[in-house]
């Protein structure tokens, strides 16, 4: 019998009690790993080993990476929370919808930037993102006073 097998199949008592979680999870996660093979691929374009070297297009890209680095884990701890003491709810999953899609649309509006006005889908985002997230933190305040 190959040791390492063992690592690969659950524990007998793990259940997928948080699917919303784990979900959102990887989905941040995979999101995050193009992201962040987007920064390596402009460095190595572009030659540029540190920072953004004042290029333009390796700077959104850093800043998309990182904006969702920001927002992605408070927002998967709210979402964990809120599952673990609540449940798996069509709310919860609309929430985690909203999130991702929000993410999406706000690096489509970096990427699109073209530095010369305001962009459009950024702002909208950003605003869908941290309406999402108060309303989840509020929603978690609600259940955790009203059910004790």
């Amino acid at each position: 019998a190959i040791m390492w097998v063992h690592f690969l199949t659950p524990f007998p008592l793990m259940t997928h009690a948080i699917p919303i979680t784990a979900t959102l999870t990887a989905v941040l996660g995979l999101l995050l790993v193009f992201l962040g093979l987007n920064i390596s691929r402009y460095r190595m374009k572009f030659k540029i080993g540190l920072g953004d070297g004042g290029n333009f297009v390796l700077n959104k890209a850093i800043r998309a990476h990182g904006y969702t680095a920001e927002h992605a884990p408070i927002f998967i701890l709210l979402t964990l929370v809120y599952e673990i003491v609540v449940g798996s709810t069509g709310f919860l999953m609309g929430c985690a919808t909203v999130f991702v899609l929000a993410r999406l649309l706000f690096i489509y509006g970096m990427f699109s930037y073209t530095g010369k006005r305001a962009s459009n889908p950024r702002m909208y985002s950003s605003s869908v993102n941290y309406a999402v997230q108060l309303v989840l933190a509020v929603a978690l305040l609600v259940q955790v006073f009203v059910s004790t």
